[in-house]
């Protein structure tokens, strides 16, 4: 793995993250609030991006950022399964926030400092993966639905398992403690799957703009 492929993925990633932050905020009022907390989740991610990739060019990652940017991609389906459950569930949402928050921070400036934050992403990873166990229990039991493929939150949640569930394995403390060398594949890895998470979420994305479109466009009775 090279640098300038590491930068490549990177920069397709961002892009995508770039295109589900747009498509999220057109008709920002009329979308439904797991869609608005998706917004702010995006925006929190590639806005620090951007600003690597003006100031700091040459340098693939920068510590502050980078643990800055695990906060909104975390809290952000946090707080969308708290909207999408009607808060059913909100205790388990509010103790898990504030677990990421209070970790993150403990780990940055007391645990592992300046060096790659792997552990305040894997308790990150953690925490989402156990709301998108309890969305898909939720949806069986409170929710039952005839075709789940035509649900907007099935792909989003599956997006969010493909992205987090790689993250968790990619970046436990065990494998970057045995594989520190290949910490940049590893990198590159878990963009790879960022990727694929964003790239579903565009897709469900575009079908909600297009339900709304048609919404718009067909005649009251």
């Amino acid at each position: 793995m090279t640098l300038e492929t590491y930068k490549r993925i990177i920069d397709a990633g961002t892009i995508l993250c770039g295109v589900a932050s747009v498509l999220c905020l057109y008709k920002f009022r009329r979308r439904k609030p797991e869609v608005k907390f998706q917004a702010i989740g995006f925006l929190g991610v590639v806005l620090p991006l951007i600003y690597i990739e003006i100031y700091f060019p040459s340098v693939p990652v920068r510590n502050l950022m980078m643990t800055a940017i695990i906060f909104p991609m975390a809290l952000g389906p946090l707080l969308m399964f708290n909207s999408s459950w009607k808060g059913q569930y909100r205790p388990l949402t509010i103790a898990s926030i504030i677990l990421v928050l209070l970790f993150g921070a403990w780990n940055f400036f007391f645990g592992q400092q300046g060096d790659f934050n792997s552990n305040t992403h894997v308790v990150a990873s953690a925490l989402v993966i156990l709301h998108c166990v309890v969305f898909y229990y939720y949806l069986l039991t409170v929710l039952p639905v005839q075709r789940l493929d035509r649900l907007p939150m099935f792909w989003y949640t599956a997006g969010y398992l493909v992205y987090f569930g790689g993250g968790l394995f990619i970046f436990a403390a065990f494998v970057v403690d045995v594989f520190r060398d290949s910490l940049l594949l590893y990198w590159a890895i878990q963009n790879i799957l960022r990727s694929i998470q964003l790239i579903l979420i565009i897709v469900c994305l575009w079908l909600d703009i297009r339900n709304i479109r048609l919404s718009t466009s067909s005649p009251s009775v």
